[in-house]
């Protein structure tokens, strides 16, 4: 083939067009791979991003785009419906308060996928659940999506925040290279209440089961000081679970098995940081924990019962509670519950469940508190499992005020602090059995076996080492069933509860000092039972004042072994 070719003084010459080479060939070959080779790097890479920057779905925005200009649809309708079916959900005034539950993902945003299974679907059914359970605590919810639809992040924020909701919780599942379960929280300006709410959150959820912990972590993985765009814009206490790696087939496992479990767990975990946070405030019956002023009578001459007026045998060395046996405790209900007084409050400042509870299960010689009438005593009890160097400051503090007191402690305490324990007898108080090992998943979690011998063993080491014969149980983390409570009556145990606790346990965190003595004071009921926890600096810091300000409220403090010896048969 022939053609011309003009030189650049317009002259033309007649040449052959020569055939290409194989050289040419290939170096276009190589030319056009390369060039593939970095599109499909541009897809990666973006997928790489969908995960890492802040949860935005890039691939899924895109296709949405273009979906958007092909079908003329826009986001702004579905945004407006989903705030204003959020808005309707917290009409109802009979909710104790509302949670924000978001379902990571949806519709064309499947999320993390793995052999056919999406994380989307796994986030959606169990919200469900989540919904189902807070549902049944009188918790109002607000879903971030309904339906296998795409959200988009500024609109999942958008329905929580319009919501008024008081706490938010986005649900997700992870992949790559990695086993179990972690949990998220903004990485800066995070409030007590946020990190509190997360972590009680994802310790409920392992307390469940997880083939490894992950901890609760601050951020995001591209930035410890940040947080994921739904953590860092909405204006709630708000946390991210990734419940598990899709990728990893135990972890699917463990979803799958425990998802009905998990759904409680959270549930729970919500309503009793709530219990500590908000019933302060709270002047309806609709609040939990911390709340209502108290109503006390002018003070009166102490009628304080202290230590020394309780007889030696039951001071140094406890006593024996020969409880009729409950026959046949397999037939009862061995489901798990969850014990907190709440703060919905009778006229006499007294928590209405503690009420409730002693009706329900006083049969079994459990006390949630002493119903003495309008009797103004107060029992005080401290739960040890492990020693902070405030347990001697709150000793000679009991010492100093003449107060009597009630120290549940576990076996692992008595071996590691046996000069502490033989202290409290010494000086006059009641040792409790908080159990041998303090199961965190609660004594009911295990069999009938085991719990006898969580209470026994350390009964037994009690009484080998001290010369004590304990007689007062404590349910670890307040986790008890009709079954367990059967099994504490029949190895001669009164089961003790609570009508007043607060957050005071984590050292690294521990609470103010005025706000806790006026919590503490605002609370004051007749035959109250305060847990407080032997390892707080504050507790240590400001218990005389509380006996004080107690004492001129004219409240006792009484023994708790008045209250055993009565019911000994």
């Amino acid at each position: 083939m022939k053609y011309y070719r003009i030189d650049k003084n317009g002259n033309k010459t007649v040449v052959e067009k020569k055939k290409k080479s194989t050289a040419y060939k290939l170096q276009a070959a190589i030319k056009w791979m390369v060039c593939f080779a970095a599109l499909f790097l541009v897809i990666c890479g973006i997928g790489v991003l969908d995960k890492k920057i802040d949860g935005i779905n890039l691939l899924s925005n895109i296709s949405e785009k273009l979906e958007e200009i092909t079908e003329g649809e826009t986001e702004e309708t579905s945004t407006e419906e989903e705030t204003e079916a959020a808005e309707e959900e917290t009409e109802d005034s009979g909710v104790l308060f509302t949670v924000c539950v978001d379902p990571g993902h949806g519709g064309i945003d499947r999320g993390n996928q793995d052999n056919g299974r999406d994380e989307c679907d796994d986030n959606f059914n169990l919200a469900l659940k989540l919904k189902a359970e807070l549902e049944a605590l009188n918790i109002g919810v607000v879903m971030t999506r309904t339906e296998d639809v795409k959200v988009f992040l500024e609109e999942r924020v958008t329905i929580a925040n319009n919501s008024g909701a008081t706490y938010f919780i986005s649900l997700h599942r992870n992949s790559g290279d990695g086993y179990g379960v972690e949990s998220w929280i903004n990485g800066s300006g995070t409030s007590e209440e946020t990190q509190t709410y997360g972590q009680m959150i994802h310790d409920a959820i392992i307390a469940v089961g997880a083939t490894r912990d992950r901890t609760l972590k601050t951020g995001s993985e591209s930035d410890s000081n940040g947080g994921y765009y739904v953590l860092r814009n909405t204006n709630m206490p708000a946390v991210l679970i990734e419940l598990g790696f899709m990728d990893y087939e135990e972890d699917n496992v463990l979803f799958d098995q425990n998802m009905d479990a998990y759904a409680k767990a959270i549930a729970d975990a919500i309503y009793q940081c709530y219990q500590i946070y908000h019933g302060e405030d709270s002047e309806s019956d609709n609040s939990t924990e911390d709340g209502a002023e108290t109503t006390t009578e002018d003070a009166t001459e102490d009628t304080e019962e202290t230590a020394a007026s309780v007889s030696s045998e039951v001071s140094y060395t406890g006593m024996t509670l020969n409880y009729e046996a409950i026959e046949d405790i397999n037939s009862l209900d061995s489901d798990i519950l969850n014990w907190s007084q709440g703060n919905k409050l009778d006229s006499s400042n007294i928590p209405t469940a503690c009420s409730d509870y002693n009706s329900k299960y006083g049969g079994y010689n459990a006390d949630f508190f002493v119903d003495s009438g309008q009797d103004k005593t107060l029992y005080l009890t401290f739960d040890e499992t492990y020693e902070y160097g405030c347990t001697s400051d709150i000793l000679s503090t009991l010492k100093e005020k003449g107060v009597q007191s009630v120290f549940f402690v576990t076996k692992t305490y008595a071996e590691e602090n046996p000069d502490m324990v033989r202290q409290i007898i010494d000086e006059g108080h009641i040792l409790g059995n908080l159990s041998s090992t303090y199961p965190t998943n609660g004594l009911p979690s295990e069999t009938l076996s085991d719990q006898q011998n969580e209470i026994i063993e350390n009964h037994e080491y009690i009484k080998e080492n001290f010369g004590y014969n304990m007689y007062l149980f404590r349910f670890p983390e307040g986790k008890f069933s009709e079954q367990s409570l059967a099994l504490a009556n029949n190895c001669g145990y009164r089961s003790v509860f609570w009508s007043f606790s607060y957050l005071d346990y984590n050292v690294n965190s521990q609470p103010d000092e005025n706000e806790s003595l006026e919590k503490l004071v605002s609370k004051l009921h007749p035959g109250a039972i305060y847990l407080l926890h032997g390892q707080s600096r504050t507790n240590a810091d400001i218990l005389g004042d509380f006996i004080s300000q107690a004492k001129a409220a004219g409240y006792s403090f009484a023994s708790y072994a008045d209250i055993a010896a009565k019911t000994i048969q």
